[in-house]
């Protein structure tokens, strides 16, 4: 039995037939709703830029490219970094001027998709990503300082906020 000054959780565990927990709070007066004010979010920095996802897991690269879009970019999109060099290439528009890309990848990895597309654009910015550890990322030879990194998982608004943060630099 946990109890604290308002609430008490009641454990009751049998071997073979379970566990039952039973949670007792206080008793409100007011509908818990009626206290809380609403907060009021900074809208997410919006910009026209064009940019490149380069992911091979399909559900992040979706979840990313959508919510690039939703904030007026350009996004153009590859599955692995052969694939990547291929549509920089063949993208005729507005110049790219940020790779979001991940750093481990089936058969050609972001750190050498940066490095050739930085050999035909050397202006392009790169923005790592990756769900490995720092140990694993700096195996793969992305530099820990100099270059811009967000570790995976990231949600939506510090993918946004983290993009427009570097085109602004």
């Amino acid at each position: 039995m946990i109890n604290s000054a308002d609430t008490l959780i009641d454990l009751d565990s049998k071997g073979g037939t379970g566990t039952l927990v039973e949670t007792y709070f206080p008793w409100a007066d007011e509908p818990v709703a009626a206290k809380l004010k609403p907060v009021r979010a900074n809208p997410l920095p919006r910009g026209t830029e064009t940019l490149l996802v380069v992911e091979d897991e399909p559900a992040v690269k979706l979840l990313a490219c959508r919510v690039l879009k939703a904030q007026g970019y350009e996004v153009l999109s590859a599955s692995n970094g052969q694939d990547a060099l291929h549509v920089a290439h063949e993208h005729h528009g507005t110049p790219i001027s940020l790779v979001v890309t991940d750093v481990i990848m089936p058969l050609m990895g972001g750190k050498v998709m940066a490095l050739w597309l930085k050999t035909i654009d050397p202006k392009v910015k790169v923005l790592f990503t990756s769900g490995y550890t720092d140990e694993v990322v700096a195996r793969q030879g992305v530099p820990s300082t100099g270059s811009e990194f967000l570790p995976k998982p990231y949600t939506p608004a510090v993918l946004v906020r983290r993009v427009r943060e570097i085109l602004g630099s």
